[in-house]
Protein backbone atom coordinates (compact mmCIF):
# COMPACT_ATOMS: atom_id res chain seq x y z
CA UNK A 1 0.00 0.00 0.00
CA UNK A 2 2.88 2.61 1.12
CA UNK A 3 4.82 1.43 -2.02
CA UNK A 4 1.39 2.52 -4.41
CA UNK A 5 0.75 5.56 -2.49
CA UNK A 6 4.62 6.77 -3.20
CA UNK A 7 4.15 5.31 -7.05
CA UNK A 8 0.75 7.92 -6.98
CA UNK A 9 2.49 10.97 -5.55
CA UNK A 10 5.70 10.45 -8.23
CA UNK A 11 2.90 9.96 -10.82
CA UNK A 12 1.17 13.10 -10.19
CA UNK A 13 4.13 15.48 -9.92
CA UNK A 14 4.91 14.04 -13.23
CA UNK A 15 1.74 14.52 -14.68
CA UNK A 16 0.81 18.23 -13.12
CA UNK A 17 4.14 19.66 -13.18
CA UNK A 18 5.50 18.61 -16.13
CA UNK A 19 3.56 16.77 -18.95
CA UNK A 20 0.40 18.99 -18.67
CA UNK A 21 2.93 22.05 -18.29
CA UNK A 22 4.30 20.87 -21.94
CA UNK A 23 0.52 20.48 -22.97
CA UNK A 24 -0.28 23.88 -22.29
CA UNK A 25 2.91 25.83 -24.10
CA UNK A 26 1.64 23.44 -27.28
CA UNK A 27 -1.58 24.42 -26.88
CA UNK A 28 -1.38 28.02 -25.30
CA UNK A 29 -0.18 29.68 -29.05
CA UNK A 30 -2.43 28.16 -31.03
CA UNK A 31 -5.26 29.42 -28.84
CA UNK A 32 -3.41 32.92 -28.95
CA UNK A 33 -3.81 33.23 -33.19
CA UNK A 34 -7.19 32.26 -32.54
CA UNK A 35 -8.25 35.38 -30.39
CA UNK A 36 -6.21 37.15 -32.54
CA UNK A 37 -8.75 36.17 -35.77
CA UNK A 38 -9.56 39.98 -36.16
CA UNK A 39 -5.60 40.59 -37.53
CA UNK A 40 -5.48 41.09 -41.32
CA UNK A 41 -2.62 38.90 -43.35
CA UNK A 42 0.16 41.22 -45.38
CA UNK A 43 -0.52 42.13 -49.04
CA UNK A 44 2.14 42.52 -51.17
CA UNK A 45 2.13 45.05 -53.78
CA UNK A 46 1.56 44.81 -57.35
CA UNK A 47 5.42 43.60 -58.64
CA UNK A 48 6.95 46.29 -60.81
CA UNK A 49 8.81 43.33 -62.56
CA UNK A 50 7.41 40.06 -64.17
CA UNK A 51 10.28 36.96 -63.10
CA UNK A 52 10.83 33.76 -64.75
CA UNK A 53 9.53 30.91 -62.92
CA UNK A 54 10.18 27.16 -63.56
CA UNK A 55 7.00 25.04 -62.36
CA UNK A 56 7.75 21.42 -61.35
CA UNK A 57 5.56 18.71 -60.08
CA UNK A 58 6.59 15.14 -58.84
CA UNK A 59 4.44 12.45 -60.49
CA UNK A 60 4.03 8.22 -59.83
CA UNK A 61 1.31 7.04 -61.51
CA UNK A 62 -0.45 10.07 -61.94
CA UNK A 63 -2.77 9.24 -65.46
CA UNK A 64 -5.98 9.90 -63.89
CA UNK A 65 -4.88 13.65 -62.68
CA UNK A 66 -1.67 14.75 -64.30
CA UNK A 67 -3.18 16.38 -67.25
CA UNK A 68 -5.94 18.79 -65.56
CA UNK A 69 -3.01 19.75 -63.37
CA UNK A 70 -0.59 21.02 -66.01
CA UNK A 71 -3.59 22.50 -68.31
CA UNK A 72 -5.12 24.57 -64.79
CA UNK A 73 -0.96 26.20 -64.74
CA UNK A 74 -0.92 26.60 -68.64
CA UNK A 75 -4.76 28.65 -68.11
CA UNK A 76 -3.03 31.06 -65.70
CA UNK A 77 -2.78 34.53 -65.94
CA UNK A 78 0.83 35.29 -66.16
CA UNK A 79 2.65 35.70 -69.31
CA UNK A 80 3.39 32.30 -70.84
CA UNK A 81 7.03 32.91 -71.80
CA UNK A 82 7.93 33.88 -68.48
CA UNK A 83 7.17 30.14 -67.05
CA UNK A 84 7.61 26.14 -67.85
CA UNK A 85 6.06 23.30 -66.73
CA UNK A 86 8.25 20.06 -65.41
CA UNK A 87 6.51 16.88 -64.79
CA UNK A 88 9.19 14.14 -63.08
CA UNK A 89 7.49 10.69 -63.80
CA UNK A 90 9.16 8.62 -61.28
CA UNK A 91 9.01 5.54 -61.24
CA UNK A 92 5.64 5.58 -63.51
CA UNK A 93 4.09 1.89 -64.69
CA UNK A 94 1.33 4.08 -66.23
CA UNK A 95 1.00 6.56 -69.22
CA UNK A 96 1.60 9.70 -66.84
CA UNK A 97 4.86 10.94 -68.87
CA UNK A 98 2.94 10.65 -72.04
CA UNK A 99 -0.16 12.53 -71.14
CA UNK A 100 1.82 15.26 -69.16
CA UNK A 101 3.89 15.96 -72.53
CA UNK A 102 0.20 15.58 -74.28
CA UNK A 103 -0.84 18.67 -71.64
CA UNK A 104 2.41 20.65 -72.61
CA UNK A 105 4.49 20.15 -70.05
CA UNK A 106 8.40 18.95 -70.32
CA UNK A 107 9.18 15.30 -68.93
CA UNK A 108 11.64 13.57 -67.44
CA UNK A 109 11.24 9.95 -66.44
CA UNK A 110 13.19 8.92 -63.58
CA UNK A 111 13.36 5.01 -62.70
CA UNK A 112 15.22 3.80 -59.53
CA UNK A 113 14.58 0.28 -57.87
CA UNK A 114 15.99 1.21 -54.31
CA UNK A 115 12.42 1.49 -51.98
CA UNK A 116 13.87 3.61 -50.09
CA UNK A 117 14.42 6.48 -52.71
CA UNK A 118 10.70 6.15 -53.73
CA UNK A 119 10.02 9.53 -52.64
CA UNK A 120 9.01 12.94 -53.82
CA UNK A 121 12.46 14.59 -52.53
CA UNK A 122 14.33 12.18 -54.50
CA UNK A 123 11.97 12.37 -57.71
CA UNK A 124 12.88 16.43 -57.18
CA UNK A 125 16.11 16.45 -56.28
CA UNK A 126 16.24 14.50 -60.12
CA UNK A 127 14.23 17.11 -61.48
CA UNK A 128 16.30 19.97 -60.37
CA UNK A 129 19.36 18.60 -61.38
CA UNK A 130 18.39 17.97 -65.10
CA UNK A 131 16.93 21.54 -64.74
CA UNK A 132 20.07 23.49 -63.71
CA UNK A 133 22.21 21.57 -66.27
CA UNK A 134 19.99 23.53 -68.63
CA UNK A 135 20.70 26.66 -67.15
CA UNK A 136 17.13 28.38 -68.37
CA UNK A 137 17.47 31.27 -66.10
CA UNK A 138 14.82 30.97 -64.18
CA UNK A 139 14.73 33.17 -60.57
CA UNK A 140 12.48 31.05 -58.38
CA UNK A 141 10.35 27.63 -58.72
CA UNK A 142 6.88 26.79 -57.48
CA UNK A 143 6.52 22.68 -56.90
CA UNK A 144 3.01 21.57 -57.25
CA UNK A 145 1.17 17.90 -56.63
CA UNK A 146 0.28 16.49 -58.92
CA UNK A 147 -3.09 16.35 -58.62
CA UNK A 148 -3.48 20.55 -57.37
CA UNK A 149 -5.59 22.82 -59.28
CA UNK A 150 -5.08 26.74 -58.34
CA UNK A 151 -6.60 30.14 -59.42
CA UNK A 152 -5.72 31.87 -62.44
CA UNK A 153 -3.79 34.45 -60.62
CA UNK A 154 -1.66 32.30 -58.14
CA UNK A 155 1.91 33.10 -60.16
CA UNK A 156 1.27 36.42 -59.91
CA UNK A 157 0.10 36.75 -56.57
CA UNK A 158 3.63 34.61 -55.88
CA UNK A 159 5.79 37.42 -58.04
CA UNK A 160 4.23 39.63 -56.06
CA UNK A 161 6.09 38.61 -52.71
CA UNK A 162 8.81 37.44 -54.85
CA UNK A 163 9.45 40.99 -56.20
CA UNK A 164 8.80 42.55 -52.73
CA UNK A 165 12.12 40.26 -51.60
CA UNK A 166 10.37 36.78 -50.38
CA UNK A 167 12.54 33.83 -51.01
CA UNK A 168 10.31 31.11 -50.02
CA UNK A 169 6.08 31.40 -49.63
CA UNK A 170 3.24 29.52 -49.48
CA UNK A 171 -0.39 30.16 -50.16
CA UNK A 172 -4.12 29.54 -49.45
CA UNK A 173 -4.67 25.76 -48.83
CA UNK A 174 -7.75 25.39 -49.94
CA UNK A 175 -9.82 22.12 -51.18
CA UNK A 176 -11.67 20.82 -54.36
CA UNK A 177 -13.45 18.10 -53.01
CA UNK A 178 -14.25 19.93 -49.41
CA UNK A 179 -18.08 19.31 -49.27
CA UNK A 180 -17.98 15.66 -50.75
CA UNK A 181 -19.07 13.72 -47.47
CA UNK A 182 -17.96 14.91 -43.97
CA UNK A 183 -14.32 13.71 -44.08
CA UNK A 184 -13.39 15.82 -46.49
CA UNK A 185 -15.11 18.59 -44.51
CA UNK A 186 -12.93 18.31 -41.67
CA UNK A 187 -9.72 17.01 -43.23
CA UNK A 188 -10.08 20.65 -45.63
CA UNK A 189 -11.57 22.83 -42.90
CA UNK A 190 -8.23 21.84 -40.99
CA UNK A 191 -6.12 23.36 -43.72
CA UNK A 192 -8.27 26.41 -44.03
CA UNK A 193 -8.51 27.02 -40.19
CA UNK A 194 -4.41 26.67 -40.14
CA UNK A 195 -4.33 29.25 -42.82
CA UNK A 196 -6.78 31.72 -41.47
CA UNK A 197 -5.66 31.93 -37.75
CA UNK A 198 -1.94 30.94 -37.40
CA UNK A 199 -0.87 32.34 -40.87
CA UNK A 200 -2.70 35.14 -40.84
CA UNK A 201 -1.33 36.45 -38.08
CA UNK A 202 2.33 35.36 -38.98
CA UNK A 203 2.17 37.05 -42.05
CA UNK A 204 0.78 40.60 -40.18
CA UNK A 205 3.65 40.52 -37.81
CA UNK A 206 6.52 39.71 -40.55
CA UNK A 207 7.20 36.18 -39.05
CA UNK A 208 7.92 33.36 -41.07
CA UNK A 209 4.92 30.29 -41.09
CA UNK A 210 5.28 26.35 -41.92
CA UNK A 211 5.23 24.66 -45.43
CA UNK A 212 2.41 22.69 -45.61
CA UNK A 213 -0.04 21.44 -48.33
CA UNK A 214 -0.26 22.53 -51.57
CA UNK A 215 1.78 24.89 -53.69
CA UNK A 216 5.08 26.33 -52.55
CA UNK A 217 7.31 29.20 -54.00
CA UNK A 218 11.42 29.51 -53.40
CA UNK A 219 13.99 31.10 -54.78
CA UNK A 220 16.37 29.45 -57.20
CA UNK A 221 19.24 31.10 -55.16
CA UNK A 222 18.36 28.06 -52.79
CA UNK A 223 18.12 25.19 -55.41
CA UNK A 224 21.98 26.90 -56.65
CA UNK A 225 23.06 26.37 -53.19
CA UNK A 226 22.00 23.45 -51.76
CA UNK A 227 20.08 21.88 -54.71
CA UNK A 228 16.99 19.85 -53.58
CA UNK A 229 18.55 18.54 -50.04
CA UNK A 230 15.81 17.59 -48.31
CA UNK A 231 14.95 13.79 -48.87
CA UNK A 232 12.59 12.76 -46.09
CA UNK A 233 9.06 11.90 -46.11
CA UNK A 234 7.76 15.18 -45.54
CA UNK A 235 9.70 16.97 -47.58
CA UNK A 236 8.20 20.56 -47.19
CA UNK A 237 8.34 20.69 -43.41
CA UNK A 238 11.44 19.67 -43.80
CA UNK A 239 12.54 22.62 -46.64
CA UNK A 240 10.99 24.77 -44.05
CA UNK A 241 13.37 24.10 -40.98
CA UNK A 242 16.33 23.41 -43.24
CA UNK A 243 15.99 26.95 -44.64
CA UNK A 244 15.16 28.79 -41.44
CA UNK A 245 17.84 26.79 -39.43
CA UNK A 246 20.82 27.08 -42.07
CA UNK A 247 20.08 29.61 -44.66
CA UNK A 248 17.98 32.47 -42.14
CA UNK A 249 15.30 32.38 -44.68
CA UNK A 250 11.66 32.33 -43.05
CA UNK A 251 8.56 30.81 -45.37
CA UNK A 252 6.46 33.79 -45.65
CA UNK A 253 2.82 33.47 -46.42
CA UNK A 254 0.96 34.75 -49.49
CA UNK A 255 -3.00 34.86 -49.26
CA UNK A 256 -4.02 35.57 -52.44
CA UNK A 257 -2.09 33.08 -53.96
CA UNK A 258 -4.80 29.98 -53.78
CA UNK A 259 -4.18 26.47 -54.45
CA UNK A 260 -7.15 23.39 -54.43
CA UNK A 261 -6.07 19.92 -53.37
CA UNK A 262 -7.80 16.66 -53.59
CA UNK A 263 -8.78 15.30 -49.74
CA UNK A 264 -9.36 11.85 -48.62
CA UNK A 265 -12.92 11.10 -48.54
CA UNK A 266 -12.74 7.61 -46.40
CA UNK A 267 -11.56 7.68 -42.90
CA UNK A 268 -9.57 4.76 -43.58
CA UNK A 269 -7.50 6.79 -46.12
CA UNK A 270 -7.14 10.35 -43.68
CA UNK A 271 -5.98 7.70 -41.16
CA UNK A 272 -3.32 6.64 -43.14
CA UNK A 273 -2.59 9.63 -44.47
CA UNK A 274 -1.26 11.60 -40.94
CA UNK A 275 0.44 7.47 -39.97
CA UNK A 276 2.43 8.36 -43.24
CA UNK A 277 4.02 11.18 -42.13
CA UNK A 278 4.14 10.88 -38.60
CA UNK A 279 7.40 8.98 -38.60
CA UNK A 280 8.87 12.02 -40.66
CA UNK A 281 7.56 14.67 -38.60
CA UNK A 282 9.15 13.05 -35.23
CA UNK A 283 12.25 12.67 -36.54
CA UNK A 284 12.41 16.04 -38.10
CA UNK A 285 11.45 17.64 -34.23
CA UNK A 286 14.21 15.87 -32.85
CA UNK A 287 16.79 17.13 -35.77
CA UNK A 288 15.97 20.39 -37.27
CA UNK A 289 13.06 21.24 -34.38
CA UNK A 290 15.39 21.28 -31.68
CA UNK A 291 18.18 22.79 -33.70
CA UNK A 292 15.36 25.84 -34.02
CA UNK A 293 15.06 25.96 -30.27
CA UNK A 294 18.59 26.79 -29.64
CA UNK A 295 18.87 28.92 -32.53
CA UNK A 296 15.96 30.83 -31.01
CA UNK A 297 18.67 31.99 -28.06
CA UNK A 298 20.84 33.00 -30.27
CA UNK A 299 19.22 34.84 -32.91
CA UNK A 300 16.01 36.31 -30.93
CA UNK A 301 13.93 35.95 -33.83
CA UNK A 302 10.41 34.78 -32.66
CA UNK A 303 9.96 32.38 -36.15
CA UNK A 304 12.53 29.91 -34.80
CA UNK A 305 10.56 29.44 -31.17
CA UNK A 306 7.15 29.23 -32.89
CA UNK A 307 8.48 26.36 -35.21
CA UNK A 308 9.47 24.38 -32.68
CA UNK A 309 6.13 24.97 -31.25
CA UNK A 310 4.63 23.39 -34.58
CA UNK A 311 6.63 20.57 -34.58
CA UNK A 312 6.23 19.65 -31.12
CA UNK A 313 2.60 18.54 -31.66
CA UNK A 314 4.15 15.21 -32.80
CA UNK A 315 5.29 14.26 -29.69
CA UNK A 316 2.55 16.59 -27.61
CA UNK A 317 0.19 13.90 -29.48
CA UNK A 318 2.29 10.68 -28.42
CA UNK A 319 1.94 11.86 -25.22
CA UNK A 320 -1.75 12.42 -24.70
CA UNK A 321 -2.38 9.03 -26.68
CA UNK A 322 0.86 6.92 -24.34
CA UNK A 323 0.41 8.97 -21.38
CA UNK A 324 -2.60 10.44 -20.44
CA UNK A 325 -5.04 7.69 -20.39
CA UNK A 326 -2.49 5.47 -18.64
CA UNK A 327 -1.86 8.00 -16.13
CA UNK A 328 -5.77 8.72 -15.34
CA UNK A 329 -6.86 5.14 -15.65
CA UNK A 330 -4.72 4.40 -12.91
CA UNK A 331 -5.45 7.47 -10.82
CA UNK A 332 -9.19 6.23 -11.27
CA UNK A 333 -8.97 2.88 -10.08
CA UNK A 334 -6.29 3.75 -7.08
CA UNK A 335 -8.06 6.16 -5.51
CA UNK A 336 -11.51 4.45 -6.09
CA UNK A 337 -10.22 1.43 -4.44
CA UNK A 338 -8.97 3.64 -1.54
CA UNK A 339 -12.14 5.82 -1.34
CA UNK A 340 -14.79 3.30 -1.98
CA UNK A 341 -13.16 0.09 -0.47
CA UNK A 342 -11.24 1.08 2.85
CA UNK A 343 -12.84 4.35 3.42
CA UNK A 344 -9.97 6.19 3.04
CA UNK A 345 -10.61 10.28 1.98
CA UNK A 346 -7.85 12.91 1.39
CA UNK A 347 -8.44 16.01 3.39
CA UNK A 348 -8.64 19.71 2.38
CA UNK A 349 -7.13 23.29 4.04
CA UNK A 350 -10.21 23.40 6.19
CA UNK A 351 -10.26 19.92 7.46
CA UNK A 352 -13.26 18.54 5.64
CA UNK A 353 -12.77 15.12 3.33
CA UNK A 354 -13.63 15.09 -0.13
CA UNK A 355 -13.19 12.38 -3.09
CA UNK A 356 -10.35 12.22 -5.41
CA UNK A 357 -11.98 10.17 -7.59
CA UNK A 358 -14.78 12.59 -8.58
CA UNK A 359 -12.83 15.27 -8.50
CA UNK A 360 -10.62 13.61 -11.43
CA UNK A 361 -14.26 12.72 -13.09
CA UNK A 362 -14.91 15.83 -12.67
CA UNK A 363 -11.63 17.77 -14.19
CA UNK A 364 -11.34 15.28 -17.25
CA UNK A 365 -15.12 16.15 -18.08
CA UNK A 366 -13.80 20.24 -17.76
CA UNK A 367 -10.87 18.78 -19.92
CA UNK A 368 -12.14 17.11 -22.60
CA UNK A 369 -14.60 19.92 -22.79
CA UNK A 370 -12.73 22.89 -23.19
CA UNK A 371 -9.93 21.54 -24.96
CA UNK A 372 -12.07 19.40 -27.57
CA UNK A 373 -15.56 20.54 -27.77
CA UNK A 374 -15.18 24.39 -27.06
CA UNK A 375 -11.57 24.76 -28.43
CA UNK A 376 -12.29 22.51 -31.71
CA UNK A 377 -15.64 23.14 -32.75
CA UNK A 378 -15.42 26.78 -32.03
CA UNK A 379 -12.54 27.25 -34.09
CA UNK A 380 -14.10 25.14 -37.07
CA UNK A 381 -17.02 27.51 -37.16
CA UNK A 382 -15.05 30.54 -36.49
CA UNK A 383 -13.09 29.32 -39.93
CA UNK A 384 -16.30 28.41 -41.66
CA UNK A 385 -17.65 32.32 -41.20
CA UNK A 386 -14.78 33.75 -42.07
CA UNK A 387 -13.81 32.41 -45.16
CA UNK A 388 -17.18 31.36 -46.40
CA UNK A 389 -16.55 33.35 -49.46
CA UNK A 390 -13.86 31.40 -50.23
CA UNK A 391 -14.88 27.81 -49.22
CA UNK A 392 -16.19 26.40 -52.27
CA UNK A 393 -19.40 24.99 -50.16
CA UNK A 394 -22.56 26.03 -48.59
CA UNK A 395 -22.04 27.06 -44.62
CA UNK A 396 -24.92 24.10 -44.07
CA UNK A 397 -22.99 21.68 -45.86
CA UNK A 398 -19.92 22.52 -43.41
CA UNK A 399 -21.83 22.21 -39.82
CA UNK A 400 -21.32 18.76 -39.66
CA UNK A 401 -17.27 18.98 -40.17
CA UNK A 402 -17.70 21.80 -37.84
CA UNK A 403 -19.63 19.39 -34.91
CA UNK A 404 -17.76 16.64 -35.86
CA UNK A 405 -14.13 18.73 -35.93
CA UNK A 406 -13.20 17.50 -31.79
CA UNK A 407 -13.36 13.71 -33.14
CA UNK A 408 -10.58 14.32 -36.14
CA UNK A 409 -8.32 15.62 -33.50
CA UNK A 410 -8.96 12.37 -31.75
CA UNK A 411 -8.33 10.72 -35.08
CA UNK A 412 -4.60 12.59 -35.71
CA UNK A 413 -3.68 11.49 -32.59
CA UNK A 414 -3.81 8.20 -32.67
CA UNK A 415 -2.73 7.97 -36.48
CA UNK A 416 0.22 9.68 -35.45
CA UNK A 417 1.03 7.90 -32.49
CA UNK A 418 0.64 4.68 -34.39
CA UNK A 419 2.74 6.55 -37.22
CA UNK A 420 5.64 7.24 -35.04
CA UNK A 421 5.91 4.08 -33.12
CA UNK A 422 5.77 1.96 -36.94
CA UNK A 423 6.59 2.06 -41.13
CA UNK A 424 3.48 2.87 -42.31
CA UNK A 425 3.70 1.18 -46.00
CA UNK A 426 1.67 2.87 -48.84
CA UNK A 427 -1.57 2.05 -50.14
CA UNK A 428 -3.71 2.73 -53.22
CA UNK A 429 -5.82 5.81 -52.59
CA UNK A 430 -9.47 6.51 -54.83
CA UNK A 431 -9.66 10.03 -56.67
CA UNK A 432 -12.49 11.77 -56.11
CA UNK A 433 -14.94 12.91 -58.89
CA UNK A 434 -15.83 16.75 -58.26
CA UNK A 435 -15.94 19.89 -60.29
CA UNK A 436 -14.90 23.44 -58.79
CA UNK A 437 -15.44 26.91 -59.85
CA UNK A 438 -12.04 28.48 -60.82
CA UNK A 439 -11.23 31.79 -62.48
CA UNK A 440 -15.09 32.05 -63.22
CA UNK A 441 -15.37 28.63 -64.68
CA UNK A 442 -16.08 25.09 -63.64
CA UNK A 443 -13.04 22.68 -63.71
CA UNK A 444 -12.85 19.20 -63.97
CA UNK A 445 -11.24 18.53 -59.70
CA UNK A 446 -10.14 14.88 -61.20
CA UNK A 447 -9.52 13.75 -64.97
CA UNK A 448 -11.50 11.30 -63.35
CA UNK A 449 -14.55 13.36 -63.28
CA UNK A 450 -15.41 12.47 -66.95
CA UNK A 451 -14.49 8.70 -66.78
CA UNK A 452 -16.14 6.87 -64.10
CA UNK A 453 -14.58 6.04 -60.39
CA UNK A 454 -11.04 5.24 -60.85
CA UNK A 455 -8.46 4.04 -58.45
CA UNK A 456 -5.61 6.52 -58.90
CA UNK A 457 -2.18 4.64 -59.17
CA UNK A 458 -0.85 7.41 -56.76
CA UNK A 459 1.61 7.26 -54.25
CA UNK A 460 0.83 9.33 -52.00
CA UNK A 461 3.74 10.88 -49.30
CA UNK A 462 3.07 12.96 -46.67
CA UNK A 463 4.06 16.99 -46.53
CA UNK A 464 4.62 18.34 -43.38
CA UNK A 465 3.26 21.12 -42.17
CA UNK A 466 1.54 22.98 -40.01
CA UNK A 467 1.41 19.52 -39.41
CA UNK A 468 -0.47 18.22 -40.44
CA UNK A 469 0.18 18.35 -43.69
CA UNK A 470 -1.09 17.32 -46.95
CA UNK A 471 -0.35 14.02 -48.96
CA UNK A 472 1.97 15.10 -51.82
CA UNK A 473 0.65 11.90 -54.10
CA UNK A 474 4.07 10.43 -54.40
CA UNK A 475 6.15 7.53 -53.84
CA UNK A 476 7.26 6.55 -50.58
Amino acid sequence: MEALETLDYVLHIINDYVLLQILGIAFSIQVFYILLFFVKAKTYPKAKTQHRFGIVIPARNEADVIADTIKCILKSDYPRDLFDVYVVADNCTDNTAELARKAGAIVYERTDNDPKHRKAGYALKYLFEKIMEEHKGYEAFIKFDADNLMEPDYISRMNDAFDAGVKCARGYSNSKNIDQNVVTGISGLWYIRDCRFASHFRSAIGQGTMLGGAGMMFSAEIIEKHGWDCLSSSDDAEFTMRRLNQDKIKTMYVKDAIVYEDQPSTLKDTFNRYKRMAGALHSLFYTQGIKSLGLFFVRWKWTYIDMFLTLMFIPVCVLMCLWLPVYYIFYLIYHGIMEMKFGIFPVDANGMEFSNFYKCLKMIGIMLSCAFVLAFILQALLAVGLEHKRIKAPVRKMLPAVFLFPAFMIIYAIAITLGVFSKPKWKQIKRNTSTISIGGGQVAAESAATGGDEVAQAQTDADGGGVPAADNAHGE
